[in-house]
């Protein structure tokens, strides 16, 4: 035990001391807890550098344990909670898949829940209202003048791919028995989409390309895609290839589903109180959750329908398509790449080029194949692709960042034409 006689002089006044501990030995047995823990403090203040204070000198009784330490590692429940959250559109389309084969009769054209008017009247509706939400018209300005870049992109989101899917492409795959005649349109569907919304200009971002240029064409092309994706769908496959019949019967329903709701976006946007609220974080948050649920309301309808009619894609073809998709994705980025060089582009519009210009929007797409094709029996087969394409290309595009930014960082070459 520690006497306080033969402490070395405190820094604090002695008659505090004193009256905290008195003088000579008290056995610890007899203090209150209170004195123990102040009697242990003490004696750890005055020992001397280096020197153990045993938790008998006054911390309480040496058998006491001391607690372990606190594990960081979070639970499997956690790690569960956090993998659902974060991958929760990959986990609804599997649900909503998986739903429509148990039940396909709840969520078919004619069910309990209407999808023909929830669905196709005002879901889609809302879709396309939130898309215009979305459209930062402010950055139209600011890349406009980008033309080689602008022109190089846009020949890969409407012109290049299209014409080698459906007059290349997609006759070999028919001819080498690789893929069903049906699931060839829906490649050629596929490659007349725009370009994406929001992924491509966030890859884009995090590779440190030209953000300004991802977002004209973000804007532009899926403004353009309103007319431009039908027309060219209907050069590729056929006038008769939609439900909706006629080309001025397509054009009619698409301006009441898509270009009416888009205008209105646009324009509650443009108002400067609703648009500061609009360009938040948390509203942008919400708008994409909403607009995440419609398409996965859209793929349970879509789903129910085709089983109810009966589903005849077998397991080995949709591997095919997988494989497909996978080098045409490898492709699309390549040669992109090849002639953003070739073009004499700058490092960061080439990585702005790779990104929008082969991405494919699921968001804008699949409501608008849903337009087009509604009551279609081929609905499903023009829906696969662009279905298997959108996580595709997230999963090589994020892994492509630290490349593309490692390019975009890089030196121009000295006789490279400045953009």
């Amino acid at each position: 035990t520690i006497r306080a006689a033969r402490c070395p002089a405190p820094s604090r006044p002695r008659a505090s001391i004193g009256a905290t501990l008195p003088e000579g030995p008290v056995p610890t047995s007899v203090m209150t807890p209170g004195v123990r823990g102040r009697r242990g403090e003490l004696a750890r203040s005055y020992a001397a550098p280096g020197a153990a204070v045993s938790p008998s000198e006054g911390d309480g009784p040496a058998s006491s344990p001391s607690p372990a330490p606190s594990s960081d590692e979070p639970s499997l429940r956690t790690r569960t909670v956090r993998f659902l959250v974060a991958n929760y559109f990959l986990v609804g389309m599997l649900s909503g898949v998986a739903l429509a084969y148990l039940a396909p009769g709840v969520g078919a054209t004619g069910g309990p829940v209407r999808p023909e008017f929830t669905v196709n009247q005002v879901m889609i509706r809302v879709m396309f209202l939130i898309s215009g939400l979305n459209l930062p018209l402010t950055e139209l300005r600011k890349a406009v003048a980008n033309v080689r870049a602008n022109a190089l992109i846009q020949a890969f989101v409407f012109g290049f791919p299209a014409a080698a899917t459906a007059y290349v492409l997609g006759p070999a795959l028919k001819a080498a028995g690789v893929l069903t005649p049906r699931l060839v349109d829906g490649l050629v569907v596929l490659a007349c989409l725009p370009t994406t919304i929001g992924s491509g200009v966030a890859l884009t971002n995090a590779a440190e390309g030209n953000v300004a240029v991802s977002l004209f064409h973000a804007v532009f092309s899926n403004l353009a895609g309103i007319f431009i994706t039908p027309a060219l769908i209907f050069m590729y496959l056929g006038a008769d290839c939609a439900s909706v019949g006629s080309p001025y019967a397509a054009v009619t329903k698409l301006t009441s589903q898509v270009l009416v709701p888009v205008v209105v976006g646009m324009g509650l946007r443009a108002i400067p109180a609703i648009g500061e609220v609009l360009s938040s974080k948390p509203f942008k948050s919400r708008l994409k959750l909403t607009s995440d649920c419609i398409i996965l309301a859209i793929i349970w309808n879509t789903f129910c329908n085709t089983f109810k009619s009966g589903f005849g894609v077998p397991a080995s073809e949709l591997t095919s398509l997988f494989m497909v998709l996978s080098v045409v994705l490898l492709g699309y980025k390549a040669s992109i790449l090849a002639a953003a060089r070739a073009f004499g582009l700058a490092n960061r519009d080439a990585v702005s080029a790779v990104y929008m210009g082969s991405q494919k929007t699921l968001a804008f797409g699949l409501p608008l194949i849903k337009a087009l094709f509604e009551g279609s029996p081929e609905l499903v087969w023009f829906c696969l692709p662009a279905l298997m394409y959108h996580p595709m290309q997230i999963a090589l595009g994020s892994a492509l960042v630290p490349r593309l930014r490692e390019f975009a960082n890089a030196k121009e070459d000295s006789g490279r034409r400045a953009t």
